[in-house]
């Protein structure tokens, strides 16, 4: 049996310590795989040549890189499919609610999805957002619980570029408490060099 090859001497040390991580769990899977099928007697021996021999390093060489980059495309396949996984058809909601527009923003609209509470105490929410204007660099909007139209707790904030988006957030808070502590959803913009924290987006 062959000793399967070490990590260290494929890929070195060069990297960040997150890029050496993915690369080692790529490795692992790749070595738990196993070797491809044999080839045939007639092709597991390619002929010799006096450039083979002269250029062997650089062959043994080009190999090693070869698996590195069968290495970082399995972590980059890996990472696709996560996010494939955690994509907006894995979202399962439990009650859903629409926002709308307010003063001059009265056309934007909203619909916030609730999911149901994670066993860590976690809401996932997802919002999709029409007719709210892109802010100028540096600034978001955030979206909040609210108690008689107020803002109270902060629950995620995103930013626009145009037309529509679909944002994915999540929340600690005991949402059972409706209408407690808190009756409602706004969404509030920031914008630099501005004081003023207006409401745009109201349930």
């Amino acid at each position: 049996m062959s000793t399967p090859p070490d990590f260290h001497e494929l890929v070195g040390d060069e990297g960040t310590p997150e890029e050496l991580a993915k690369l080692r769990r790529a490795h692992d899977l790749l070595i738990a795989a196993g070797p491809p099928p044999e080839l045939s007697p007639r092709l597991a021996e390619p002929p010799q040549t006096h450039e083979r021999e002269r250029f062997g390093w650089w062959h043994a060489r080009r190999n090693q890189i070869a698996f590195g980059l069968a290495a970082a495309a399995a972590a980059a396949a890996f990472g696709v499919g996560y996010l494939v996984g955690m994509g907006p058809d894995n979202f399962s909601a439990s009650r859903s609610l629409e926002m709308h527009g307010v003063g001059q923003l009265a056309s934007a609209r909203a619909t916030l999805a609730v999911g149901d509470q994670d066993p860590a105490g976690n809401y996932p929410l997802k919002m999709t957002v029409r007719g709210l204007p892109r802010t100028p660099d540096g600034g978001w909007y955030e979206l909040l619980l609210s108690k008689n139209g107020r803002p109270t707790l902060p629950c995620g904030s995103f930013a626009v570029s145009s037309g529509s988006v679909t944002v994915r957030l999540s929340v600690p808070y005991d949402l059972s408490k409706f209408p407690t502590l808190f009756d409602g959803w706004v969404v509030t913009r920031h914008a630099p060099k501005e004081s003023h924290v207006p409401v745009v987006l109201t349930t």
